[in-house]
């Protein structure tokens, strides 16, 4: 209990009713006087289990990997990353958006985080390598927040838009990328593109490591109406698809228990977050929106003004703000970087280094609106009792760009789009760099929250998610990288199938292993095979892949040779990269 090990080690907060229990699978179930009271349980857990999970991720966070943990390239690299990207920037401004509940309530968790990391002691992996924690703090829960919304899903978004200008950059086919990516780039300068100075770019080997490692896969959730389920209430069903195969997993489950009030889910450790969770009135689920809400833009650079780089506005000349970063290093001598900025980004490169000239800039929605709400929100939804107030403090999260799903005690459903989206002037635009110079190219403020898709209560009884494309059929479009449609589609199938639905429906629709791109595919690619075994087995085959069929492995030989006859030349994208756009980085059809 957390009680009882406070007492033996001088713990704060010990007038706090709580009590710690593991279930079989070894889950927390925290019983609490209050929902304060539970919060602080729940950090107290958070640190006993995750301790190095949370203080490392802090470190790589803020940029402090080679200062804490240890001196390695690798990680001096990757402090360099997050200084220039700017997460720990805007913090004290975070901060000062908590309302003083919210506060209160993140403030608790914190204190519960502190005395579990006073029981916890030092992990052997911070002994090993002389890692002393600092008291966990609000702006330890931000930097955790803004870690996922940007290092988990933003960067995904930005490394394919990345993968695309090097591509473009490196002499690729230019008729095979416009039809590949149509109509997002008819109106792109190639050969500015091609005049970019870029530092870091993917090798072929690198793009062959980077198909097979392990990945984000995307998400499934999913709502049911009473009138369709067997039970008489909603239903609900929600999968992350955030790999559980890793140590330590992403989310951490607990159970809250408080007065005659529980929360139970999916939490986020270092923060008091329910992904995907349940209450008494109300459940929820959440998708990756796959929202754009990163752009690269061209900066036409030079030397000169008072902060030493200018960058131009039409035939304008402007002095770049510089943001001195101190990186200092375990054992080594301090690294200095220095971060050119202006109202539009970050330049995404040394320009000390490499001189003048065309470079990147980047620009992410989350380091232009606080990020306090997006923490703020997790705990309204937490203390929603329907849907609708679900929904409407879901609408109000900045980051990062998701899709959730409720569902309530009264039956009630509904889905809700979330995230902070540039209004960008060219409709298909987002994929790929504009020039910073045409100031008609730039961000003009951003989509209102009211304009993000919902449903609520629809009349077909359900509604789903699946990463697919949900823009507006006449609003702005602000997914630019979503993956196909066909798991949406299955998955609305199957419920439409389903008069009324059962837990175990809902449990063997999580399984479901029927292919619905095999389907589309094969009405594609069988009037073009010759006739024999190959065709007479995928021509009777139902689309599903059961692992003792063959036919699954047969079609999917067959889809990666298409990819490859059609892109897969050397004189158009070359085999790796081809095979990376179409099942990595979300373009496959």
């Amino acid at each position: 209990m957390a009680k009882k090990r406070g007492r033996k080690r001088g713990l704060r907060n010990l007038n706090r009713k709580v009590q710690i229990g593991r279930d079989k699978a070894g889950v927390p179930h925290i019983t609490a006087g209050s929902f304060l009271d539970a919060l602080y349980g729940l950090g107290y857990v958070h640190a006993r289990d995750r301790l190095t999970q949370i203080l490392f991720s802090r470190a790589v966070a803020l940029g402090q990997a080679a200062e804490r943990i240890a001196d390695k390239p690798e990680l001096l690299e990757t402090d360099r990353f997050f200084r220039r990207i700017g997460l720990h920037v805007n913090l004290e401004t975070d901060e000062a958006s908590f309302s003083p509940r919210i506060r209160e309530q993140v403030q608790t968790y914190c204190d519960g985080v502190n005395d579990g990391i006073v029981a916890a002691g030092r992990s052997l992996p911070m002994w090993a390598v002389g890692f002393k924690p600092n008291e966990w703090d609000l702006q330890a829960v931000l930097i955790i927040g803004k870690l996922l919304s940007f290092g988990g899903l933003a960067v995904s978004q930005m490394q394919n838009e990345r993968l695309l200008v090097e591509l473009i950059h490196a002499g690729a086919d230019e008729s095979a990328l416009r039809h590949i990516f149509a109509p997002r780039l008819d109106n792109v300068d190639f050969e500015l593109i091609r005049t970019l100075h870029l530092s870091n770019q993917l090798s072929d080997d690198a793009l062959d490591l980077l198909t097979d490692l392990p990945r984000l896969a995307g998400s499934n959730a999913w709502a049911v109406r009473p009138e369709r389920s067997e039970s008489g209430g909603a239903l609900l069903a929600s999968d992350p698809h955030l790999e559980i195969n890793r140590l330590p997993a992403i989310w951490y489950e607990a159970v809250l228990n408080w007065d005659d009030q529980y929360l139970m889910g999916a939490t986020l450790p270092g923060c008091p977050l329910f992904a995907v969770a349940r209450t008494n009135h109300l459940a929820w689920g959440v998708t990756y929106m796959k929202g754009d809400s990163v752009d690269f833009f061209i900066e036409d650079c030079r030397a000169g003004g008072q902060t030493g780089w200018q960058y131009r506005r039409g035939n304008l000349w402007h002095d770049f703000q510089v943001r001195q970063e101190t990186i200092v290093r375990k054992g080594g001598e301090p690294d200095e970087l220095k971060v050119y900025e202006n109202d539009q980004g970050t330049v995404d490169t040394n320009l000390d280094a490499i001189g003048e000239g065309k470079h990147l800039s980047i620009a992410w929605s989350g380091n232009f609106e606080p990020s306090g709400q997006a923490i703020a929100t997790w705990l309204e939804v937490a203390e929603s009792k329907t849907t609708l107030e679900g929904m409407e403090a879901a609408r109000r999260c900045p980051q990062p760009t998701l899709c959730f799903v409720f569902a309530d005690k009264d039956g009630h459903i509904g889905k809700q789009s979330c995230g902070t989206f540039p209004r960008r002037p060219d409709p298909t635009a987002g994929l790929v760099p504009l020039p910073a110079w045409d100031e008609s190219n730039h961000w003009q403020g951003w989509i209102p929250q009211e304009d993000l898709p919902r449903v609520y209560d629809p009349p077909e009884g359900f509604v789903a998610t699946a990463n697919e494309a949900d823009n507006p059929a006449d609003g702005p479009l602000f997914i630019t990288q979503f993956l196909p449609d066909y798991r949406k589609r299955r998955i609305d199938e199957r419920l439409a199938e389903l008069a009324s639905s059962s837990l175990e429906d809902m449990k063997q629709l999580q399984y479901d292993l029927v292919s619905l791109q095999a389907r589309d595919l094969l009405s594609v690619f069988l009037p073009f095979m010759e006739e024999g075994e190959l065709k007479e087995k995928l021509s009777t085959w139902d689309c599903c892949y059961a692992p003792e069929l063959d036919e699954p492995t047969i079609f999917q030989r067959l889809y990666v040779n298409v990819i490859m006859e059609v892109c897969g030349q050397e004189h158009i994208l070359g085999w790796r990269r081809a095979l990376y756009i179409c099942t990595r980085a979300g373009y496959s059809t």
